[in-house]
């Protein structure tokens, strides 16, 4: 039995050789570390010829990987990577920490498939504007012309935006490191951490919604069968627009429904870029208002509020160029939603064929409230937080209360810091009064003219 610890060491040898050299480093270090060696003595004794630091290297990729700068270009990368998986934001580094490895250029892969993507949903629109000429024009009728109608220019819209997307984002981040910095991570992950929620609740709902909408739509295919072809039935019942001008085929009818679905994250999506935009906006003046918060009451010299009023004249800056970049998305999401949301509300007042068709129908109407409301309070906390710094401007010490001071709080009462609809209307919280008094105008307006008829006949027009 004296041969067996010998066969032990051979083994042990054997299976130090076969690990792979970073293991045997990573040994050496934990060894080294266990024995009371200095970090830095060890990490030098198993350095190699490429002269990296294994210890520092891993333990700096970890921590880097896990902690935000708090950012609005870090916040905001994983968002815009969803969007790219529909045609929408072609832009390369998104996931980068600093924004100067924002990319865009029209030979890129993903602008390719953005400018496919639009000359298929022209193609779509065509065939829809077709169907509603050859039809008779109803307030029913042309609400797949005016859905795609609004998908197709917010999907030009966007590809602009994506050109101007790294000039963009490069000046927020220059105004973003002249702001008080943050002073804990629990701080820079607040911005990132709302924004993906916004993103991960609006894209649950829509991706229910459309499930419902397909279950609506087999149970009235199944209902109104015109072929003994189940799946015909389905695909002639929700590309109707495809097949009024095409005979049916499958790869049309695939191709249809893949328009559909694209359409449909568009239609979201626009609202939800309104709304991350704001809630950058918003923190970027709630940063500069809990630094105010922390001196609030204190003696504080004419030079800290000459810093802090250049500081807030930038985030106005940057409202008024991001107003300007997405002004035109906004007003189609307000104009589109309110326009739905009327539709909506005059076809409740007819019976429906079946319980699908009531549980998407409310589902999608509240699901459609909610999003315009969601849209509306987001967008009007910039205003909100643009206005708090008075709150602290009146409780400085009349000691001192300085020029710099008073030139402050003049700027703040006398601007108009919001973002807006071309300039059209100012998001704020007074709009949405104004929204739901306006929808109560023309639903009322609409009624008069609305006849109790059955908008769930087998007609194909009429279901959409």
């Amino acid at each position: 039995m004296r041969f067996l610890p010998k066969l032990e060491r051979k083994f042990r040898r054997w299976k130090k050789l076969k690990k792979p050299p970073l293991l045997r480093k990573l040994d050496t270090l934990f060894k080294s570390a266990h024995k009371g060696h200095r970090p830095e003595d060890s990490a030098k004794r198993v350095q190699k010829g490429n002269g990296k630091d294994v210890k520092n290297e891993l333990s700096y990729k970890s921590r880097e990987q896990f902690m935000y700068n708090g950012s609005f270009h870090e916040a905001v990368g994983s968002v815009l990577l969803t969007a790219q998986c529909f045609a929408m934001m072609p832009v390369r580094g998104v996931t980068a920490k600093h924004p100067s490895s924002l990319r865009f250029s029209w030979r890129y892969v993903r602008t390719c498939c953005c400018l496919l993507f639009m000359a298929s949903m022209l193609i779509n629109l065509s065939l829809t504007i077709y169907k509603v000429l050859h039809g008779s024009i109803t307030f029913n009728s042309i609400r797949p012309l005016i859905f795609k109608s609004c998908i197709f220019l917010v999907c030009g819209k966007a590809l602009s935006l994506a050109r101007q997307w790294p000039e963009l984002m490069m000046k927020w981040y220059q105004i973003e490191k002249d702001l008080p910095q943050y002073q804990t991570q629990f701080e820079k992950r607040r911005m990132a951490q709302t924004i993906r929620m916004v993103m991960l609740v609006g894209m649950m709902l829509s991706f229910a919604e459309h499930l419902l909408s397909i279950v609506s739509a087999i149970n009235y295919a199944e209902f109104c069968s015109r072929t003994d072809d189940p799946i015909r039935n389905f695909f002639e019942l929700t590309n109707d627009e495809i097949f009024y001008a095409l005979n049916y085929s499958a790869p049309l009818a695939l191709w249809g429904k893949l328009q559909n679905v694209y359409s449909t994250f568009i239609w979201n999506y626009m609202d939800i870029l309104v709304m991350i935009v704001s809630i950058g906006l918003a923190s970027k003046f709630r940063q500069l208002n809990d630094n105010l918060l922390r001196f609030k009451g204190l003696h504080m010299a004419a030079a800290y509020w000459s810093e802090r009023r250049i500081q807030y004249r930038n985030i106005c800056t940057l409202c008024s160029t991001m107003d300007d970049a997405i002004s035109f998305i906004t007003i189609i999401s307000f104009s589109n939603n309110l326009y739905f949301i009327c539709v909506q509300l005059l076809r409740s007042l007819n019976t429906m064929p079946s319980v699908a068709h009531t549980v998407y129908f409310y589902f999608s109407l509240f699901f459609l409230i909610g999003r315009t409301l969601a849209v509306s309070l987001y967008a009007a906390s910039v205003h909100d937080e643009s206005r708090r710094p008075l709150r602290y401007l009146r409780c400085v010490p009349k000691e001192s209360w300085c020029p710099e001071a008073m030139r402050f709080a003049e700027e703040i009462t006398s601007d108009m810091v919001a973002l807006s609809g071309m300039k059209f209307f100012n998001l704020t919280r007074k709009l949405v009064l104004s929204v739901a008094g306006t929808i109560v105008t023309y639903e009322l307006v609409l009624i008069q003219f609305h006849e109790d008829q059955d908008l769930w006949t087998c007609d194909q027009s009429t279901y959409s």
